[in-house]
């Protein structure tokens, strides 16, 4: 009786042993995790502060070749009833972004032009959606052209918005160009709603 107690109380002690270095490495491994998080969002806020500042007062309208998304109800079930899409500006507000408080356009591509009130350098943009991992009208592939006086386009960016990343992504433009007045945002694919994208913010960032 002797022996199967030492037993028992050895195996207990390898029991919570082990659970105590599982607890551990796990408790390691988010430490670890939300370091890394941490540590780049001070990088982002770090570029965006020390680089360049939020532009004011834009403009946004849509593309020539984007329809924008809008949707019908019934009055009493018999006469329908359309109502319009949020306007393409709702993407420059400076507030926090809420359900539907985005601006929708058919399908998985189109684009927005953004002027700006005078000249500036662009330094970066800001992306951003409400809920990048759950929602497939979230922008993926998306392109940024400057425009310039005579009306050409430069690519000035080229990018991804990746669903596992935080909800407002940050993106550098090339500023070897010269001050713009106006930028495309251009939207090549979403993650996956053949019916419409959804955008939510686009805040851009330059030297005025």
């Amino acid at each position: 009786m002797k022996d199967d107690l030492l037993q028992t109380l050895y195996e207990k002690a390898n029991l919570i042993s082990w659970v105590d270095s599982g607890n551990f490495r796990l408790e390691q491994e988010c430490c670890n995790r939300m370091q890394h998080l941490s540590l780049a969002l001070a990088r982002e806020k770090y570029f965006v502060r020390n680089k360049s500042s939020y532009i004011e007062g834009c403009i946004a309208v849509k593309g020539s070749d984007t329809t924008e998304w809008g949707g019908h109800v019934g009055l009493w079930g018999i006469l329908p009833l359309w109502f319009a899409a949020p306007p393409p500006h709702t993407i420059l507000a400076l507030r926090n972004p809420t359900p539907s408080d985005c601006w929708p356009f058919r399908g998985s591509t189109g684009e927005v032009i953004i002027h700006f009130p005078r000249k500036a350098t662009i330094t970066s943009i800001g992306l951003e959606h409400i809920r990048p991992d759950t929602t497939r009208s979230a922008p993926n592939h998306f392109i940024v052209y400057g425009i310039l006086d005579n009306g050409t386009r430069i690519n000035a960016a080229e990018g991804v918005y990746q669903y596992n990343k935080p909800a407002k992504q940050y993106f550098s433009l090339d500023n070897n160009n010269s001050p713009l007045q106006s930028i495309v945002f251009r939207v090549l694919s979403n993650h996956g709603n053949p019916k419409y994208t959804c955008l939510y913010r686009v805040h851009v960032y330059g030297v005025t």
